[in-house]
């Protein structure tokens, strides 16, 4: 049955498969790979944006990509069946941890960078572009997973724009313990992320 349908997509013509849901693509591009072209067509652009929020580089934010719909059409086959199981949910995922393995990567080879700060800021700040929901749910999941003091000072200084002299006088600390309570806690942050999605 499965099989017909599929093929039937390929048949129906670009309108068909304009309507056609993420995730039926998806399963149908297992056969016919082709189809994953729709999905790339589809979430390339914002996928890119949000790499490069990131990874502040072009050039980087596109490998980045690529990876990842790598990733996405190999395990095609994780993503679980259901109401509440939405592709582009699975996909930012994939593209934000395989950014985050990015970015360590870079930071290790040219030292210290803190794109990861403006992306932090443009994503729980703002809802300016449609992929920061996306964002924003994802960030929210790995902040519940992270130790409650930690989880506390990256919602005080990100999510709530506390500055560095309101959030040293609430919590009673000095600004260069703050700060480097702050970089231990971006840290724990990283570390959590990179376990959420291991693809």
């Amino acid at each position: 049955m499965a099989r017909k349908r599929y093929k039937s997509l390929m048949e129906g013509g670009p309108e068909a498969l304009k309507e056609t849901a993420d995730e039926v693509l998806l399963a149908a591009s297992v056969e016919y790979p082709d189809l994953f072209g729709v999905l790339v067509e589809r979430y390339q652009a914002a996928f890119l944006r949000f790499a490069g929020r990131i990874l502040n580089s072009k050039e980087e934010a596109e490998d980045v990509v690529q990876d990842a719909f790598l990733k996405i059409y190999r395990h095609a086959d994780q993503l679980q069946t259901g109401p509440n199981s939405k592709f582009k949910s699975w996909g930012y995922k994939i593209v934000f941890n395989t950014a985050l393995t990015k970015y360590r990567t870079l930071k290790k080879r040219m030292g210290e960078m803190t794109y990861l700060d403006t992306f932090l800021y443009e994503t729980l700040g703002s809802k300016e572009f449609e992929e920061n929901l996306e964002a924003e749910i994802l960030v929210k999941e790995i902040l519940e997973k992270m130790p409650g003091d930690f989880r506390e000072l990256l919602e005080m200084h990100y999510l709530k724009g506390l500055s560095y002299e309101e959030i040293s006088k609430q919590k009673d600390i000095t600004i260069p313990a703050l700060k480097m309570r702050l970089f231990r806690a971006r840290e724990v942050f990283r570390s959590v992320s990179d376990g959420a999605t291991q693809i």
